[in-house]
């Protein structure tokens, strides 16, 4: 049985959805001020990854799988932390935005097996032109 159910593909989805509704979970959340701002940070941060990392559904593949998990687990560490690094832990919405956030975003990459082999054929530069 794998323990780590996704794969490139499949973490690559997952994140190409998580920022949109990231920004739409915020609105959603009513937050406002440095949270906010942050939340729109984080969503283009992902974006920014999932879009250079080599996998299926990246669009620059440059950036190898293992070091997209490194990034996202010290990512994970930086949504924890937050709230109080940039001075909103009184606000509580901000604050349990962020650490059920981070808290998401660690069962993500705790169920991601980052050691996926790359498949057969799979281009590791910019996308191939079709």
């Amino acid at each position: 049985m794998n323990l780590k159910p996704l794969g490139r593909r499949g973490h690559a989805l997952v994140d190409w959805v998580t920022a949109p509704a990231l920004l739409l979970l915020a609105r959603h959340a009513r937050l406002s001020g440095p949270s906010e701002r942050w939340a729109h940070v984080f969503a283009g941060l992902i974006l920014l990854a999932v879009s250079t990392t080599r996998t299926p559904l990246g669009i620059v593949r440059v950036v190898p799988f293992r070091l997209h998990g490194h990034a996202e687990i010290a990512s994970v560490i930086v949504q924890a932390a937050l709230p109080w690094l940039a001075g909103f832990s009184r606000d509580t919405r901000g604050r349990r935005f962020f650490l059920v956030f981070a808290a998401y975003n660690l069962l993500v990459w705790l169920l991601t097996d980052f050691r996926a082999p790359e498949p057969v054929g799979e281009v590791s530069g910019p996308r191939a032109r079709t």
